[in-house]
This record gives C-alpha cells, sequence and structure tokens, in this order.
C-alpha cells in the first residue's frame, strides 16, 4: 500500500511517518508540509490513502480535499487532526477515517483495517445503467448502486450521462443538483458526491468512467452500456435506413423505453429532457402504428396504439 502524508507540523509528519513504517506493509511515497506541492506531485506518485491534516496555512485539509478531486486521482483519505470539532464534516465527505492526535500505532491499525482493497475482476465487467423509470447502474445482472446512502451520487451520474458523454462545467452542475444552495456550498457537495462514487469503485471493483479536469466532469460513454444512448442511435439509425429496415430499429427502441426518463429519480433538471424522450417516443409509436396499418397489419398496430394510450 502506498501512502502520502500531509501535515504543517514537522514533527506530526515524522511522527506518523515512523508509526507507519513500524506497521510494515506501507511504502511512504511522499511527506508534504506543503498541501498544493502535494497535489503538484499527485499523479506521478498515484497512492491508495493520504493522511491529511486540517489545521494547515494557506489551505486547510478541507479545501485541499476539494483540489485533490479535480487532480481525478482520488485515493483514500484519512483526516488527523489535533481537534475533534471536525469530525461530522469529515464523515459527510466520507472520508475512510478521523483520528484525532496524538496518532498510535493501535489507532492506526484500525484505520487499515478498513481499507479492504478488491480483486480486479479476472474478466472485464460491463457497465450497464439503464435511465428509463428506474435510474440503475448493473454489473453482471446485479444493481449495484441499489444500497448507496446518498441519492445525489446517483443524481450525479444520472446528470452526466444526461450531458452524453460531453464534458460538463462543474459548476453547472453544481447549479443543477443544489439548485437551492449556496455556490460554495454546492459545490462542496459536488466533492462529496464524487468522493462517494469513486469510494464505492473500491468497495466493487467497477470503475464507474466519470472523467474529473479542472473546472470541467464527463461520464465517458464509450466505457458503459445505456438504454437511453441506444435509444438515440437506433433513432438515427432507423432515420437513416429504407422502410423495413428502418422499422425494425424503430421496434427496437420502442423496447427500450420503459417509461419517463429518471422517472423515479424525481430530479427537478430533468423536466425538459423527460419531454425531449417523451416527445420521441410518441413519434415512434405513431410512425410504427402508420406503417401497420398501411400493410394491414392490424394487430402490431393495436399494440402500438395501446403503448400510446398508457403514456
Amino acid at each position: 500500500m502506498k501512502a502520502v502524508i500531509v501535515d504543517d507540523e514537522y514533527y506530526a509528519l515524522q511522527g506518523l511517518k515512523m508509526e507507519l513504517e513500524d506497521i510494515g506493509g506501507i511504502e511512504i511515497a511522499g511527506i508534504y508540509e506543503d498541501g498544493q506541492k502535494m497535489l503538484d506531485e499527485l499523479k506521478e506518485i498515484r497512492p491508495d490513502i493520504i493522511f491529511l491534516d486540517i489545521e494547515m496555512p494557506q489551505m486547510n485539509g478541507f479545501e485541499l480535499f476539494e483540489q485533490l478531486m479535480d487532480t481525478g486521482c482520488v485515493p483514500n483519505i484519512v483526516f488527523v487532526t489535533a481537534y475533534s470539532q471536525y469530525a461530522v464534516k469529515a464523515y459527510e465527505i466520507n472520508a475512510i477515517d478521523y483520528i484525532v492526535k496524538p496518532v498510535t500505532k493501535s489507532r492506526l491499525l484500525k484505520t487499515l483495517e478498513r481499507i479492504k482493497p478488491v480483486a480486479a475482476p479476472k474478466k472485464k465487467t460491463t457497465i450497464k445503467i439503464n435511465c428509463f423509470r428506474h435510474f440503475s447502474i448493473m454489473v453482471n445482472g446485479k444493481e449495484i448502486n441499489s444500497g448507496w446512502r446518498t441519492r445525489k451520487a446517483e443524481e450525479l451520474i444520472a446528470f452526466l450521462i444526461s450531458e452524453k458523454g460531453s464534458f460538463v462545467s462543474k459548476d453547472k452542475i453544481a447549479e443543477a443538483l443544489w439548485l437551492e444552495q449556496e455556490h460554495e456550498s454546492a459545490m462542496s457537495n459536488l466533492y462529496m458526491a464524487y468522493y462517494y462514487v469513486k469510494k464505492q469503485e473500491n468497495k466493487t471493483g467497477v470503475r464507474i468512467p466519470i472523467e474529473s479536469e479542472r473546472g470541467k466532469m464527463r461520464i465517458n460513454a464509450e466505457l458503459i452500456e445505456c438504454d437511453m444512448l441506444e435509444f438515440d442511435k437506433l433513432i438515427d439509425a432507423g432515420n437513416g435506413a429504407y422502410a423495413d429496415e428502418r422499422v425494425a430499429y424503430m421496434e427496437k427502441a420502442a423496447e427500450l423505453y420503459q417509461g419517463a426518463l429518471f422517472e423515479d429519480g424525481y430530479y427537478t433538471w430533468a423536466n425538459t429532457i423527460q419531454g425531449h424522450y417523451e416527445y420521441r417516443y410518441v413519434e415512434l409509436l405513431d410512425s410504427l402504428i402508420a406503417y401497420y396499418q398501411k400493410n394491414a397489419d392490424e394487430q402490431k398496430a393495436g399494440f402500438y396504439e395501446k403503448k400510446l394510450q398508457t403514456i
């Protein structure tokens, strides 16, 4: 396990370093009194865990945590501080642990027990994300987001999918998901939601391909399967096909539409996109009804008329 320690107190740095080395099995990849320097070197080091002091000049531990989210490298975070009043915020961030100084070996052992590396899957796993009606993230037939304790982590993924792989400014994401909050608070919550997603990856061994750069995020749509994105592809493919082939594409698209987009999520930002997909679905059904009526197939025409009536 590769560790980094950040603390503006030299003796605290050295003391924690000695305790970790004494435990064994841990490579101390860097010790820093300057948080910015750690950020500059983070991608090269790529630690598994960061022990992070909270009370520091220039940039405190929580501010450093937010900067850390912009690097795209999100290891396990353990806050280490002489003060206990920050515990609630540390656990809201979903930090692995919160240790009050002075740090003892026995306390560190309890922290390290919480970090259980997940074995990499033996074969490539495919993430399938369903957006129509019930939002779910499926891996090998199992819904991995069913036990998540925060809906905002799911909503962050849903929002990025609605942007179809494009990079989106973090300001826009924070404003959409935390509409009634001040900008600073909304941005802090965004970082918490993103960090929660990354911690779930550690638990499941499945990487959700969110990419974070300075000031923007996206989900890499090429690394997932998604019913909404497949719906778009089928409609586009049908528009460029001959009549019979076009109908086959339209029928496949109609099967994917199981209800309004993100219907179970009640996301305030989703109203416009829900209306867009419902409109496309109605157009789809009208076209299928017209096609089968023209070809005197009343059974198929009736089937799609019933679907139209349930909207």
